[in-house]
């Protein structure tokens, strides 16, 4: 057989490839999909979303290729640390890692008062503008448990409110959050329900604890400083260390005197 009958056999057998492929594209519902589409189109500006766009359009058709170009062949075999890729989800959570403006935060690791930082810059937000004590925080995440994460954000979301943007997280299903900035008008655009990742805001974390304090003045309690945090828990207040034998339990506090403790959640 020449060279010319094998090249066309080759090209022939890739025809029938890539007929199988779209016949086998247009049975899938690709619909439910849309909604991580939509969400790429506000959180990425104008030519990062083109060029998403053509890399999902890729994946569709040459799935390991186009985890190749875009992430890395390291993906494809779970080197150094990385999970294989699988799925079109897998594949659209690291692309939205790499390429999208956003902090990707990995549970119970430590670093993100950094984190988040860097995130306010590349929105072009100056985070020493904020009111925010940044090195309290960093002082305290090998002191407390993860919670400490919430509170951060709730402390940032609060500040952003009145400069008009929103701070948000989504979750796909990872053990991992990815938080992104946006303008307060677009963020209403987003939609809070998905199906295919949970929406990480204020509402979300006020289904999860219940009033968050800061203290502000000497409550009189061992192991409690100014600058430490108190969740409400019935009529008590619990401290939130991440070794369970320093924390304690404070009665009797007036939620009213700002000079002892101020609410933060």
């Amino acid at each position: 057989m020449s060279e010319k009958n094998i090249k066309s056999n080759e090209e022939l057998e890739n025809k029938k490839e890539e007929k199988n492929t779209i016949n086998s594209i247009k049975h899938l519902d690709l619909t439910i999909y849309n909604e991580l589409d939509d969400f790429a189109s506000e959180v990425m500006d104008g030519d990062k979303f083109i060029k998403y766009i053509g890399a999902r359009r890729e994946y569709l058709f040459k799935a390991e290729e186009t985890i190749k170009k875009y992430l890395g062949e390291e993906f494809l075999n779970e080197k150094e640390g990385h999970e294989r890729i699988e799925t079109f989800s897998d594949f659209y959570y690291q692309y939205m890692i790499k390429y999208s403006d956003c902090y990707l935060y990995e549970f119970m690791a430590k670093g993100y008062t950094d984190g988040f930082r860097e995130l306010l810059q590349k929105k072009g937000i100056d985070p020493d503008s904020l009111n925010v004590n940044w090195e309290n925080i960093r002082s305290k995440e090998l002191e407390y448990d993860e919670s400490l994460v919430d509170i951060l954000y709730s402390i940032i979301n609060y500040d952003l409110e009145h400069r008009g943007y929103s701070i948000f997280g989504i979750n796909m299903g990872y053990e991992s959050t990815l938080y992104f900035i946006v303008p307060q008008k677009t963020f209403s655009r987003i939609d809070n329900e998905p199906e295919l990742f949970t929406i990480f805001d204020i509402g979300f974390l006020e289904t999860i604890y219940n009033e968050i304090y800061e203290v502000a003045g000497n409550l009189g309690a061992e192991n409690v400083r100014i600058g430490d945090f108190l969740e409400k828990r019935g009529n008590e207040y619990y401290t939130l260390f991440a070794d369970a034998s320093k924390n304690v339990i404070i009665e009797n506090i007036d939620e009213n005197d700002e000079s002892k403790v101020k609410i933060i959640l």
